[in-house]
């Protein structure tokens, strides 16, 4: 029988090959994101559902004065990811951790930046898991989310939700999930892709902004179909959480 890889929880050498696979397909909306995301030389950064370990690379390229750390629930991922980064976790500059994120081996405030790249879908007890990131945050830090799909666009997506136990959520849905657990200021910037602009929506103290401007970032992979004929999406975005 064909092995059969799990998005949520990739495992054995299918799971190999599936991570490759959601690198090249994620890097545009994670290299997006990331010029969103302002990042000090000094940051302790953590990626959650760090997959491959790609973004943990991206991370401490950019916060090289400070210990990265990425976690994964995944055996396989956690393997990849020190593999990866294997030259700055023999060095100590990089860790890479197996566990959930409904339960993080971190002391409280640990981290200035944690990031999540298309991983929220998976999550278990989704508030429960946001306020766990809350502890291991400090008090001045960023919770940095980021997703490829403004909910369920298409039909495709609804048999994925099926199939992988998983939730595409809206921006608007995750702002109000974040505020339940506790977070205080909240960024959606939505980039409508087709049109190169973004919509930035700022919530803090039940005062909502919103404004919509040109995103003049250089991105030349939209088209209306994907590579396998189904809908593209029409929009990515990413969030700012803080406490």
């Amino acid at each position: 029988m064909e092995e059969k890889a799990c998005f949520g929880k990739p495992e054995g050498k299918a799971g190999e090959e599936l991570l490759d696979s959601m690198d090249r397909g994620h890097t545009p909306v994670s290299l997006w994101s990331l010029s969103n995301l302002e990042i000090e030389a000094a940051d302790v950064t953590l990626d959650i559902g760090c997959g491959s370990g790609l973004n943990v690379k991206r991370l401490f390229e950019r916060s090289p004065r400070a210990k990265s750390y990425g976690l994964d629930y995944s055996a396989t991922s956690v393997k990849k990811s020190v593999m990866m980064n294997q030259e700055n976790v023999d060095r100590g500059n990089i860790e890479i951790v197996e566990a959930s994120v409904i339960d993080m081996p971190f002391d409280d405030e640990s981290f200035d930046i944690i990031t999540a790249f298309e991983t929220v879908y998976f999550w278990p007890d989704i508030v429960d898991s946001f306020r766990e990131v809350g502890r291991v945050l400090k008090s001045d830090g960023k919770f940095f989310i980021v997703m490829d799909a403004n909910g369920c666009y298409t039909p495709e997506l609804e048999k994925i939700t099926k199939d992988e136990d998983c939730v595409f959520y809206t921006d608007d849905e995750l702002k109000s999930l974040l505020l339940a657990a506790g977070f205080k200021s909240i960024t959606s910037i939505i980039r409508k892709r087709k049109l190169n602009q973004k919509i930035i929506k700022k919530y803090t103290c039940n005062v909502h902004v919103e404004e919509l401007i040109d995103d003049d970032y250089p991105d030349d992979t939209y088209s209306e179909l994907t590579e396998d004929g189904f809908p593209n999406s029409p929009e990515w975005y990413c969030i700012i959480a803080q406490k």
